[in-house]
């Protein structure tokens, strides 16, 4: 029983710094990310994951995962009724199954893929205002590792998730373009701003990039505005996709985008915006191929200080120069 309490005890102590941990970020992917963490420290588990659910498709995939072969994991995707974790879901009440493959309702493709013999799983709903945005999974090899009080403690955790989640959502939606999903101007200029007196500061190198759709009007004069639309969104995946977690990828307006990237040498900006250049190129875009033209301002982080406006200003002429040279290339400047 003293050892019970004293478990008890350490569980509510870490559900209240947890929870602290996770409403101190508005970054979706970092609620999420802690919110897994939380569960390893508050249960006694050997896997845990968040698994969302698709709200065209009713399915539930994974988010986040922690244990054994994450990354094959979360590729599956667990049709609507099937699973405990579907099960949990669409009644939104909390679960303790013991013994789970002899559980009707379980799914064994998740233990297939991982190789991981599941035995208990404990299973909680994360709801706001009613409406259900996923699961969170404790699982187990061994029999009897969770009890009552658990499902109590990861309930709680799961209410404070959803809050979260839900804030972190509502901010990023106010910081992200509309028909993109990358960031807007407003906090592209915000960033850089931001990312300056880092660099300025610690005398860290810091380049910007400013990106232009070459005639992009005939793109949309020939083909429509939702032809152009879909463009726009293809070429924000492939930045997002050539650069790295800690850049800052956003459409500052119209056919224009920046790329804020910190910690980084010259050559090396070079090389990814090269990459992104040849990557656009030769991209087929239902039929249609388009180009970029890039204009580069690169600070090294020599003490100097140069203004905010100094370093768009040079972007701009570096995309100017691009333009005005034959497009569908990269010119870079430096501040003097």
């Amino acid at each position: 029983m003293y050892e019970s309490e004293i478990r008890r005890l350490q569980q509510l102590d870490t559900l209240v710094e947890m929870t602290k941990l996770i409403n101190s970020t508005l970054d979706t992917r970092q609620v999420r990310e802690k919110s897994i963490i939380a569960i390893m420290q508050l249960m006694d588990t050997e896997a845990a994951s968040m698994l969302l659910l698709d709200s065209q498709t009713k399915e539930l995939y994974f988010e986040v995962v922690m244990g054994e072969k994450k990354n094959e994991i979360q590729s599956i995707r667990i049709e609507a009724g099937k699973g405990i974790a579907s099960h949990v879901a669409r009644t939104g009440v909390p679960l303790i199954v013991q013994d789970a493959q002899n559980d009707e309702r379980f799914f064994p493709g998740v233990d297939q893929t991982s190789g991981f013999k599941t035995r208990d799983i404990l299973c909680v709903p994360i709801i706001f205002k009613e409406r259900t945005l996923g699961v969170l999974q404790a699982i187990n090899r061994r029999h009897g590792a969770f009890a009552g009080d658990d499902i109590v403690i990861l309930h709680a955790l799961a209410n404070q998730i959803a809050i979260a989640i839900e804030n972190a959502e509502l901010y990023q939606d106010s910081i992200s373009d509309g028909l993109t999903g990358i960031y807007q101007r407003r906090y592209l200029d915000l960033r850089l701003k931001e990312e300056m007196h880092s660099a300025m500061r610690y005398q860290h190198p810091l380049s910007l990039m400013m990106l232009d759709v070459d005639h992009f009007k005939q793109v949309n004069d020939r083909f429509g505005h939702s032809t152009g639309d879909e463009v726009l969104k293809k070429l924000a995946s492939i930045m997002i996709q050539g650069t790295r977690l800690s850049d800052v990828v956003g459409r500052y307006g119209g056919e224009e985008f920046m790329i804020i990237v910190p910690h980084i040498n010259q050559r090396d900006v070079e090389i990814v915006a090269e990459r992104i250049r040849r990557s656009i190129a030769n991209c087929d875009i239902n039929g249609i191929r388009v180009t970029v033209s890039i204009g580069i301002a690169h600070f090294d982080g020599r003490p100097d200080k140069v203004e905010y406006d100094r370093l768009l200003e040079l972007a701009d002429g570096a995309l100017y120069e691009a333009k005005e040279t034959g497009r569908n290339k990269l010119v870079i400047r430096r501040p003097r």
